[in-house]
C-alpha cells in the first residue's frame, strides 16, 4: 500500500463503502419507518391493530378486511416534512441544518368481502425510506453527504371470518428496494495538499415478506388484534460504487470504480393492540410495538476489486430492539363527521455509539391529530391527519464510543389525505 493511500484509509470511514446497508429494512418502532399510510390511522397514532375500518387495514393488520362490507377503495398520500439539526458538543465546528425536503409518499388499497366471511385485498405504499442531504461543507459530510432510500411496497391479501367475532388475515409483501448513498472524504493529492474526494453508491434489491394477524371481539365493546410482520432479506448483488478523485491525485489502486455485493435482513415486528368502544360514539385503543431490531448488528459489503481488503471493512451497528406504545381514540359526533387525537412514545434503536447524521434518530414523542368526513349515500368518504414528531434532543460523545461526537435536534411534521368509496 502507498504512502498516500495510508493517509486516505485513516480519514475515509468504513461507512463511506457500505453500499447502504446503514438502512436496515422497515420496523414499526423509530428508525425510518413511515408508518402513517392512511390519514385515519394515523390521527389514531397508529393505534389500529384491533381496529380500523377501512380498506387500509390490509397494511396494519390484514384481519380486519373480514370485517368490512363489499368492496373498498382508498386513495392518498402522506406530505412528509423533517427539519435536521447538527451542531458540535464542543463548539469547534459550525452548527448546521439539513436541506429542508418534502417528501411524498402515496398509498392505494383495495378490498372485496364476500358473504361476511372472506376478503381479499391489494394495497400499494411506501412506508420505509428516506431522503436526507446535508449541505456542502458539512461537518460530517465523510460519514453522510446524501442519502435517497427508495422501498415501495406491493401487498397481496386475504382474510378469513369463521365466526362473526373471530379473524386471520394474512398478506404476501413485495419490495423491489433502491437506495443512494453520496458521501465525500479527504484526501492528500500528490504535491501534499488536502482536498475531497466522493463516493457515490447505488445498489438495488427485490425481498419478499409476509404478514399475519387475527382480530377478536370476544365480547361486546372489546376488540383485541395482533399482528406479526416478518423479516425481510435483501440481497444487493448489483452494487456500484463510483470515487471521484480531485486533480492531482494520481495513485487509485485503492479508490477506484467497482462492483461490490451485499446483503441486510429488516427485522421482526410484533403488534398488539386493546380497544374499546366506550359509547357508541367514542373508541379508544392502546397499542404496543416490539421491533427486533438487534438482527443489525453490522454494515459489511464485498467488493470485486479491493486486494487490500480495506474498503470491505465491516462496520458496527449494534442496533436494540425498540418498543413503541401509542394510544388513541376516536369520537363521531354524526354519521358523517368524526375526530380523532393520539399520543406516542416511540423508541429508537440507534446506540449513541453508532448514531450518525445518515439518520440522526432519537427517542420521538409524538401528537397527532385528524378528522374524516363520509357521505353515507354515496359512500364517499374523506380523510385528513397530522402529526408533530418532536424527536428528543441527542448527545453523541468519543467517551460513548462515537468517531463523529454531535448534537442533534430534529422535528417533523406530516401530514395524510385520502379519498375513499365504499358501502
Amino acid at each position: 500500500m502507498t504512502k498516500t493511500n495510508a493517509r486516505w484509509l485513516t480519514l475515509v470511514p468504513s461507512a463511506v463503502i457500505a453500499l447502504a446497508v446503514s438502512m436496515p429494512g422497515q420496523a414499526r418502532a423509530a428508525g425510518y419507518y413511515f408508518g402513517e399510510q392512511d390519514p385515519i390511522a394515523m390521527s389514531r397514532g397508529l393505534a389500529v391493530t384491533a381496529k380500523l375500518e377501512a380498506p387500509s387495514v390490509l397494511f396494519y393488520n390484514p384481519a380486519g378486511m373480514a370485517f368490512l362490507d363489499g368492496l373498498q377503495v382508498q386513495v392518498g398520500s402522506l406530505f412528509v416534512m423533517p427539519a435536521f439539526e447538527y451542531a458540535d458538543p464542543q463548539g469547534r465546528r459550525p452548527s448546521e441544518n439539513a436541506d429542508f425536503k418534502v417528501t411524498v409518499v402515496p398509498h392505494i388499497y383495495a378490498s372485496y368481502t364476500f358473504m361476511k366471511k372472506g376478503s381479499v385485498g391489494l394495497g400499494f405504499n411506501a412506508p420505509f425510506g428516506l431522503g436526507l442531504t446535508w449541505p456542502t461543507g458539512f461537518a460530517g459530510e465523510q460519514y453522510a453527504a446524501g442519502t435517497d432510500l427508495k422501498m415501495p411496497t406491493i401487498y397481496f391479501a386475504g382474510a378469513y371470518r369463521p365466526l362473526k367475532w373471530l379473524s386471520f388475515g394474512m398478506t404476501l409483501r413485495v419490495v423491489p428496494a433502491t437506495i443512494e448513498v453520496m458521501q465525500k472524504f479527504q484526501v492528500v493529492t500528490d504535491a501534499g495538499a488536502t482536498d475531497y474526494g466522493y463516493a457515490h453508491l447505488a445498489a438495488s434489491a427485490i425481498g419478499v415478506g409476509a404478514s399475519a394477524g387475527n382480530m377478536v371481539k370476544p365480547i361486546e365493546r372489546l376488540h383485541i388484534g395482533f399482528n406479526y410482520l416478518s423479516r425481510i432479506r435483501f440481497d444487493f448483488n448489483n452494487g456500484i460504487a463510483r470515487f471521484g478523485l480531485p486533480q492531482g491525485t494520481g495513485d487509485v489502486s485503492t479508490f477506484h470504480d467497482q462492483a461490490g455485493t451485499s446483503s441486510m435482513t429488516s427485522p421482526d415486528v410484533l403488534s398488539f393492540g386493546v380497544g374499546y368502544d366506550v359509547t357508541d360514539k367514542l373508541y379508544l385503543e392502546f397499542d404496543y410495538n416490539y421491533t427486533l431490531w438487534s438482527v443489525f448488528k453490522e454494515q459489511a459489503v464485498a467488493f470485486d476489486n479491493d486486494p487490500s481488503g480495506a474498503l470491505s471493512k465491516p462496520t458496527p451497528k449494534n442496533w436494540k430492539n425498540a418498543s413503541c406504545y401509542r394510544l388513541g381514540g376516536e369520537y363521531r359526533f354524526n354519521d358523517s363527521w368524526a375526530v380523532r387525537l393520539a399520543g406516542i412514545y416511540d423508541q429508537s434503536p440507534i446506540p449513541d455509539s453508532t448514531v450518525s447524521p445518515d439518520l440522526p434518530d432519537a427517542n420521538r414523542v409524538v401528537f397527532a391529530a385528524g378528522f374524516g368526513y363520509r357521505y353515507p349515500k354515496l359512500g364517499l368518504r374523506a380523510d385528513l391527519g397530522y402529526e408533530l414528531v418532536w424527536f428528543m434532543e441527542r448527545t453523541a460523545l468519543t467517551s460513548d464510543g462515537n468517531p463523529f461526537p454531535a448534537n442533534y435536534k430534529t422535528v417533523a411534521h406530516l401530514v395524510g389525505i385520502s379519498l375513499g368509496l365504499g358501502q
